[in-house]
C-alpha cells in the first residue's frame, strides 16, 4: 500500500510538471501559429494582388480587390496587436511602407483600367457602325495592345494626333480620341508596373514567414518531447506489474474488434480447413443461406451447390486455390429453403510459417438483387424502344394514307376508264391499253416499295448488316416525305455513298425521330420558308451525318435536357419525350457512335437562318480488310 502511495505521489507530481510544461508550450505554439497564419494570409493576398495586376485586362470585379485590400490591413493589424510583434517590428514597418505603395499602384491601375475598358467599349461600338477600312489596322492593334509587345505606341500616338487635326467626321474623330486615350493610359499602366519591380514585398513576407515557421517547429518539438517524456514515465511506473495484463487486454480487444467486424459484416464469410470442412461462418451466411453454424460445421460448401455449375467449374477453382492462388468469380448457390442466389466470391488460401496451406477464407457478396436490377434495366430499355416505335406508329399510318391516296386514285381512275370502255364495247387503242396497264403496274410497285420501307423500319434486327448510310437515310425520308411535301418543307441534300456494318433499322429510327422533330419545330414556329439540310460525309474513318433545320433553334435553357427520357418541349398531345432519348441510346449504346446537338446561324440564298443542328458520328470499319481476314 505504501509503494502504491509513493508511486501515485511521484506520478502525480510528474504529471503536474509535465502538464504545466505542455500547456505553456502550447500557448507559445498557438501564438506562433496565429502569427504564421496571419503572415500566410498576407502572402496569399499579395499573390492575389500580383494576379490582379498581371491579368488586369480581364479583371472586372474591383469590389473583390477592395475587399482583399481591407483584409490585408486587417491581417496586418492582428500581427501588430500580437505579443510577439516587437520581434519583427522593423520588418513589418518595411512591409507596411511597401504595401501602401503597391495598393496605391493597384488603385491607380484600377482607375486607368476603368477608363481603358470604357474606351475599348466605345471604339468597338464605333467600329460596328461601318467605320472606314483605313482604321482596321489601328482597331486591331488597339484590341491586341496587351498581347502585342512589338507595337510602337509612341509612333501610333503621333499618327493618331496627326489624323485628329485633319479629320472632320465626328464619328472618326471620336474613334481616334478614344484610341489615343487607350494608348496613353496603357503607357501609364506600364509605368506603374515598372514601379512594382522595385518592391520586394514577397522577400519580406517570406523572411517573416520563415522565422515564425522555425519558431513554430521548435514549439512543436518541445510539446512532442514533453508528451514522449510523459509516456516514458508512465510506462516505467506501470510496466512492472501491468505489462502482461495490458498486453492480454490489448490482444483481447483487437480480437473482439475483428470478430465483431466480421460477425456484423454484410459480406458472407466462410472459413474452412485445408480439406474444405467448414470451421466458421458469420451471421450474413445464416441470413443468406438459412443454415446455422451448427448445421454446417464440419461439412463442405458442397451442400450449397445448385446444380447450375458443372464439375469442370469446381475443378478449376480447386486447382487454383490449392496452387496457393486467390480465386474470384461468381457462384449460383441454393439456400436451405431452395431459393437460388447469385454470389460474387473471393477465396483466399491461408498459410502457416512453412508456407503450407492450413485453411481457406471465402468472402462472398449476394448480388442477386443487383443482377435482377440489371435484367430489369435491359427489359425497360427494350420497352422504351418499343414505346418509341409505337409512338411513331400513328404518324407512320398517317404517312401511309397520305402516300397511298394519289397512287390509289390513279389505279382507280385508270381501271375504271378501262372497265367502262369494256362495258360499252368501245374499242381501246392497244398502245393506250399498254400505257394504262403500265401505269397500274408502276403505281402498285410504288405501293409495294412503301410497304417495304415501313417493314424495314419496324424490323427488329439482331445482327449487323452491311448497308449504305445514304440508302438508310433515303428509306427513312420516303416514310415521312409525303408529309414534308404537303407542308412545303424543302429537303436539301449533300450525300456521299458510305458503307458501314451496323443495325440499319435502328439508324432509320434515329433518322425518322430527328426528321419528325425538325418538321414539328418548323410547323410550330410557323416558318414561312421551311428548309432541312442533310449532309452525309466521311471524316477520319467516321461517317458524319448532320441534320440542320431553320426553325429558330432550341432554347438555351433546355438544350442540355433534350436527350433526357420523357423530356419534351411539345404539348402532351404531340410528344412523348422518348424519341430523342431513344435516338441517343441507339447511337451511343447500339451503334457505338455519338449524337450531338447545337444551335447554328447561317445563310441560305441570302436568307438568314437559325436552327438546331443534330450531328451523328458513326465509326466506319475497314470492311474489305475485315472480309479478307475472315477468308
Amino acid at each position: 500500500m505504501k509503494k502504491v502511495s509513493i508511486y501515485f505521489s511521484i506520478l502525480s507530481l510528474l504529471i503536474f510538471i509535465l502538464v504545466y510544461f505542455i500547456v505553456d508550450a502550447k500557448k507559445k505554439n498557438d501564438n506562433f501559429i496565429e502569427i504564421k497564419d496571419h503572415i500566410t494570409r498576407l502572402i496569399i493576398i499579395n499573390k492575389d494582388f500580383d494576379i490582379y495586376i498581371k491579368h488586369k485586362s480581364n479583371y472586372e470585379n474591383y469590389d473583390i480587390i477592395e475587399s482583399k485590400i481591407n483584409n490585408f490591413y486587417s491581417e496586418f493589424d492582428k500581427i501588430k496587436n500580437n505579443i510577439n510583434y516587437l520581434e519583427i517590428k522593423d520588418e513589418l514597418i518595411k512591409l507596411n511602407k511597401q504595401i501602401n505603395i503597391k495598393i496605391k499602384i493597384i488603385e491607380k491601375t484600377k482607375s486607368y483600367r476603368a477608363i481603358l475598358n470604357n474606351s475599348f467599349r466605345i471604339i468597338q461600338i464605333l467600329k460596328k457602325t461601318n467605320l472606314q477600312n483605313k482604321y482596321n489596322e489601328l482597331y486591331f492593334n488597339i484590341l491586341s495592345i496587351d498581347k502585342n509587345s512589338n507595337l510602337n505606341k509612341i509612333d501610333f500616338l503621333k499618327i493618331i494626333e496627326n489624323n485628329l487635326n485633319n479629320i472632320t467626321s465626328i464619328k472618326e474623330k471620336y474613334f481616334l480620341m478614344h484610341a489615343k486615350n487607350i494608348l496613353e493610359y496603357d503607357i501609364k499602366i506600364k509605368n506603374l508596373e515598372s514601379e512594382l519591380k522595385n518592391l520586394n514585398i514577397d522577400t519580406i513576407l517570406n523572411k517573416i514567414e520563415k522565422e515564425y515557421r522555425i519558431k513554430s517547429n521548435n514549439s512543436f518539438q518541445k510539446a512532442y518531447l514533453s508528451i514522449i517524456i510523459l509516456f516514458i514515465v508512465l510506462i516505467m511506473v506501470v510496466v512492472l506489474y501491468l505489462y502482461d495484463e495490458r498486453k492480454l487486454l490489448k490482444s483481447y480487444k483487437e480480437l473482439y474488434k475483428f470478430r465483431n467486424t466480421v460477425e456484423n459484416s454484410n459480406n458472407i464469410v466462410i472459413i474452412t480447413d485445408k480439406d474444405q470442412k467448414i470451421t466458421y461462418v458469420n451471421n450474413a451466411f445464416t441470413v443468406s443461406t438459412k443454415y446455422t453454424f451448427d448445421e454446417v460445421k464440419g461439412k463442405t460448401p458442397k451442400l450449397l451447390r445448385s446444380g447450375f455449375h458443372n464439375v469442370e467449374f469446381y475443378k478449376n477453382i480447386n486447382n487454383k486455390i490449392y496452387n496457393g492462388e486467390q480465386w474470384t468469380g461468381e457462384f449460383r448457390n441454393r439456400s436451405k429453403d431452395g431459393e437460388m442466389s447469385i454470389e460474387r466470391a473471393m477465396i483466399t488460401p491461408s498459410f502457416d510459417e512453412k508456407g503450407n496451406i492450413i485453411e481457406f477464407i471465402s468472402i462472398k457478396q449476394d448480388i442477386t438483387r443487383e443482377k435482377e436490377i440489371q435484367d430489369e434495366l435491359i427489359k425497360n430499355e427494350k420497352l422504351i424502344i418499343q414505346q418509341s416505335k409505337m409512338a411513331a406508329m400513328g404518324e407512320m399510318l398517317e404517312n401511309i394514307a397520305h402516300q397511298w391516296r394519289q397512287p390509289l386514285s390513279t389505279i382507280s381512275t385508270v381501271s375504271s376508264g378501262m372497265l367502262m370502255k369494256k362495258e360499252l364495247d368501245l374499242e381501246i387503242d392497244k398502245n393506250k391499253e399498254i400505257d394504262y396497264l403500265n401505269k397500274i403496274i408502276n403505281t402498285t410497285s410504288f405501293l409495294s416499295k412503301t410497304i417495304e420501307d415501313f417493314r424495314n423500319f419496324f424490323k427488329d434486327e439482331k445482327v449487323k448488316i452491311k448497308f449504305n448510310v445514304k440508302d438508310a437515310y433515303i428509306d427513312s425520308l420516303n416514310i415521312v416525305n409525303s408529309k414534308f411535301e404537303s407542308l412545303g418543307i424543302k429537303v436539301i441534300e449533300d450525300l456521299d455513298d458510305i458503307i458501314i456494318e451496323s443495325f440499319k433499322s435502328e439508324l432509320m429510327q434515329v433518322f425518322i425521330n430527328i426528321l419528325n422533330n425538325a418538321k414539328d419545330a418548323l410547323v410550330l414556329n410557323k416558318i414561312e420558308n421551311k428548309f432541312i439540310f442533310i449532309k452525309i460525309k466521311s471524316e477520319n474513318q467516321n461517317v458524319i451525318i448532320s441534320i440542320l433545320d431553320n426553325a429558330n433553334g432550341i432554347p438555351k435553357n433546355v438544350i442540355d435536357k433534350i436527350f433526357e427520357p420523357y423530356f419534351t418541349t411539345k404539348h402532351k398531345s404531340q410528344g412523348t419525350g422518348i424519341g430523342l432519348y431513344m435516338s441517343s441510346e441507339i447511337i451511343e449504346k447500339h451503334l457505338n457512335g455519338k449524337l450531338l446537338v447545337n444551335n447554328e446561324e447561317y445563310k441560305h440564298n441570302n436568307y438568314s437562318c437559325k436552327g438546331a443542328k443534330f450531328i451523328i458520328k458513326l465509326p466506319i470499319e475497314d470492311i474489305d480488310k475485315k472480309e479478307n481476314n475472315v477468308k
